[in-house]
């Protein structure tokens, strides 16, 4: 069985190819004692059923890339077992092979508290699809968990195209954003993270915790002063920025899941819905935490008015709409611009969807791809009031001090939010 190739799924391939990132989500477990292994394992492999897509191999190098649905029992160890810390870790910075399959795999290590991750493709789904991934895995764990025998009925295969945002917009709208909202251009950013040049590189993963006390202190900050989380993190990451740069002008690539936009949020697949915006303030370096966030909201406010996203959309569809996918490739390959500081907010992930029956979890983190120098992401989620900031790098010993000084700056920003 053949599946399309969707715009984002063959975007995030060249994403690789042009070496922005390694095009694979990650999702972190730390349970509270220990999982079955076999309903693990049993639910893993019964989700390449249930979502097509992930039992299927990716043919690229064609005039049209497409996806081949294989038999799902032709895919051996989904699940690997890890016999210690760093065989954990060496699975948690590993690649899936897109061009053999299947497009999700995890690993579990096992100790008196086990750890779990789970890897999909980006080609795939967002993060926002990933969820549904996630919370999906564990529901057929919880069920097999009560019924061994049990055989899903459920199958998401339904429309995974960029129509589904394009639909809500008319052909006005779409104009007025393409011609009034030039200033998101990916190619607008010309500030750079301080990056080393050292060829000594591998893939690493950092993570800054906020504890519930100082996260809980956020969020009614967040409602005292009628400003969003995001907004909030945002601020800190400008500052921190601004410490670190040395410049007053200063932008961040924002991820917008365009997943608002819909009358219908229960969509019958996983998608990459995901586009991207600029945002942009002048930082005065007397200015007060309370001034960036100020500053930092008005422009979200106003971006939000003017359809945050929908530029990204419309040209990435015009792209594709213009030429074959070849040529988009050797024009990529010619030109590829991306900015090179972003921030993902993946939000919460929920803690009455993902659960496993029987264990309690600890602790969850999702963070996205494995960026490749010069280019460097924040993101964050939030699980049981713990919020989690991840960097994930290509990068040398150098890098990753520059990153954890990243961190430690960033943790004084929001020593803000400690509760007196």
């Amino acid at each position: 069985m053949m599946l399309k190739s969707e715009i984002f799924d063959k975007i995030q391939f060249l994403f690789e190819t042009y070496k922005f990132n390694d095009h694979n989500l990650h999702c972190i477990i730390y349970f509270n004692g220990n999982a079955n292994k076999v309903i693990l394992e049993k639910a893993l492999a019964m989700t390449l059923d249930v979502v097509p897509i992930l039992g299927s191999q990716y043919v690229e190098n064609v005039n049209e890339p497409y996806w081949r649905k294989e038999e799902s029992s032709s895919f051996k160890e989904i699940l690997t077992f890890a016999n210690s810390k760093d065989e954990f870790e060496a699975f948690i910075t590993s690649k899936i092979d897109v061009l053999i399959g299947p497009q999700v795999k995890a690993c579990l290590l096992s100790s008196n508290n086990d750890s779990l991750c789970i890897l999909m493709n980006h080609m795939v789904c967002d993060a926002a699809g990933f969820k549904t991934y996630l919370y999906l895995l564990c529901s057929l764990y919880s069920t097999l968990l009560v019924n061994p025998d049990y055989k899903s009925d459920c199958l998401l295969d339904g429309d995974r195209s960029i129509k589904l945002i394009n639909r809500q917009f008319s052909f006005g709208d779409k104009l007025k954003n393409l011609l009034m909202q030039r200033g998101e251009s990916n190619g607008s950013i010309d500030l750079n993270f301080p990056m080393s040049s050292g060829e000594e590189i591998k893939p690493f993963v950092l993570m800054y915790e906020v504890k519930e006390d100082r996260f809980l202190a956020i969020k009614k900050y967040s409602h005292g002063h009628n400003v969003t989380i995001n907004d909030i993190t945002l601020a800190a990451f400008y500052r921190v920025l601004y410490q670190i740069l040395a410049k007053q002008d200063l932008s961040i690539s924002i991820a917008v899941d365009m997943r608002k936009y819909l009358k219908n949020k229960n969509i019958n697949a996983l998608t990459n819905l995901t586009a991207t915006a600029i945002s942009k303030i002048h930082y005065e370096p007397d200015d007060t935490f309370d001034d960036t966030v100020r500053k930092v909201s008005k422009e979200m406010n106003l971006k939000k008015k003017n359809l945050i996203g929908l530029n990204a959309i419309v040209k990435v569809s015009l792209l594709f709409k213009c030429f074959k996918y070849k040529h988009v490739k050797k024009l990529l390959g010619k030109g590829f611009h991306n900015p090179m500081i972003g921030m993902t907010n993946i939000g919460i992930l929920d803690s009455k969807k993902l659960c496993f029956r029987g264990t309690s979890i600890k602790n969850a983190v999702m963070f996205g791809s494995m960026k490749y120098r010069p280019y460097f992401q924040l993101a964050l989620t939030s699980y049981n009031n713990t919020m989690t900031f991840t960097v994930n790098l290509y990068g040398d010993l150098q890098d990753k001090y520059n990153m954890e000084t990243f961190f430690s700056l960033l943790d004084k920003e929001l020593q803000f939010f400690n509760v007196k």
